[in-house]
């Protein structure tokens, strides 16, 4: 054989060892490449259907109201200028207290004696007409019992007591008291007393609901109005002067009257698995008041029912495979929700990594928050993705370099 026949011969032979080299390494390739996970994909949950217009409330027709969800703006109706609130003036009175004294929830804390002056005062005050709660001189009453006579009881004469012992005068208490106000950004509310006697105690039913909200949000007070203490230490009693519409569901924070506020109403109600703070000022009367309460709530509860958002065997996503394949991904739980503001609900598709999927499995979850918690249900797949196939495997080079690169 010739040398340039030789050396035509070694050329093809090397190409075509390449060519079978290259082709085992190719083939290895594609049947070793790894396989992409599954792409989940969520199905739009509409969550438009859930509370209800709340221009449908039966809002009081006399006076200022503002009704404050857990989330979004408060509704108001009447002027919204501050004006008299009578008695409320002593819940501003125990925050403020408490923010310069805190008090754990249930502790009694520092201990006042009854004096011939504040024995004196009781007395003046049972003249005048106002609402008291009976002391007698020597007598020695807890910070718990104090907050508890002004608060349940609405004695005037213990939260002049209350505000003389922590701030030693009105004027360090009013400066306190702006102090406090304006940094929980209550700005339309002004106290120049410790009870609310006194005309000049003003602000508007949107800062009162939104007292409403602080009130239940601090311990101490939460554990007061909670059990609602009517009698101190030393035996002393008082009627529950705050419980209104009890049978309702209601925490009553404040029931009161003067000549110049009218009757003014501090609630916060359960409406499913809300609380929503009710904020009345200027009603004409008990009764009038009571009536527009019902009707506010009632309405409320009427608009605001569980929406169920999703049911068991709802579609609520899919799977896609790379090679063509797909599942549907099915909730296996009923979830509803009561929550007053549909734009506060969050809808999550959590799906673990997967290649494969049997129809069945349970391959994640589906979780919707709102305001009031997180509920989830448990997510199947609704149909099977096996392994790709050979011709899948043996794509372009590309693809198979890609799968390899990610």
């Amino acid at each position: 054989m010739s040398t340039g026949a030789r050396r035509v011969r070694l050329i093809v032979s090397g190409v075509l060892a390449l060519a079978v080299v290259g082709g085992a390494v190719y083939g290895a390739g594609a049947l070793l490449s790894p396989v992409p996970a599954l792409s989940a994909t969520p199905r739009t949950i509409d969550t438009q259907s859930v509370g209800a217009s709340l221009d449908a409330l039966v809002l009081p027709d006399d006076g200022s109201t503002s009704v404050t969800l857990p989330v979004g703006d408060p509704i108001v109706t009447g002027s919204e200028d501050p004006r008299s609130m009578a008695g409320v003036a002593k819940l501003v009175l125990a925050h403020v207290v408490l923010a310069a004294e805190p008090l754990g929830a249930g502790r009694t804390g520092e201990v006042t004696e009854i004096d011939a002056a504040t024995a004196n005062r009781y007395r003046e005050l049972v003249s005048a007409g106002a609402r008291t709660v009976p002391v007698l001189q020597g007598q020695v009453w807890t910070r718990r019992d104090l907050l508890g006579a002004t608060l349940i009881g609405s004695g005037n004469n213990i939260a002049e007591l209350l505000m003389l012992e922590v701030f030693g005068g009105l004027t360090a208490y009013t400066d306190a008291a702006r102090a406090w106000l304006d940094e929980q950004g209550l700005n339309g509310t002004t106290v120049v007393d410790a009870t609310g006697l006194d005309s000049g105690n003003v602000s508007t039913a949107e800062d009162l609901a939104r007292l409403a909200q602080l009130t239940l949000a601090d311990p101490a007070l939460a554990n007061l109005f909670a059990e609602r203490p009517r009698e101190a230490t030393v035996g002393a009693t008082w009627d529950d002067e705050a419980s209104f519409l009890a049978d309702t569901g209601a925490v009553g924070l404040a029931r009161t009257y003067t000549d110049a506020a009218g009757v003014v109403l501090l609630l916060v109600v359960p409406v499913g698995d809300s609380e929503v703070a009710l904020a009345m000022l200027g009603q004409p009367g008990y009764p009038q008041a009571e009536q527009a309460a019902r009707a506010l709530i009632a309405s409320l509860i009427e608009l605001v029912r569980p929406t169920t958002l999703v049911s068991a065997g709802d579609v609520v996503g899919s799977l896609e495979s790379d090679w063509g394949q797909s599942a549907t991904l099915v909730a296996a739980d009923t979830i509803e929700v009561t929550t007053l503001d549909a734009a506060s609900i969050e809808v999550r598709l959590v799906v673990a990594d997967r290649r494969t999927v049997l129809e069945g499995t349970t391959v994640g979850q589906l979780v919707i928050s709102t305001p009031e918690g997180e509920q989830t249900s448990r997510v199947v797949a609704g149909g099977t993705i096996a392994e790709p196939g050979i011709s899948w495997r043996f794509a372009d080079p590309a693809t198979i370099i890609d799968r390899w690169s990610r």
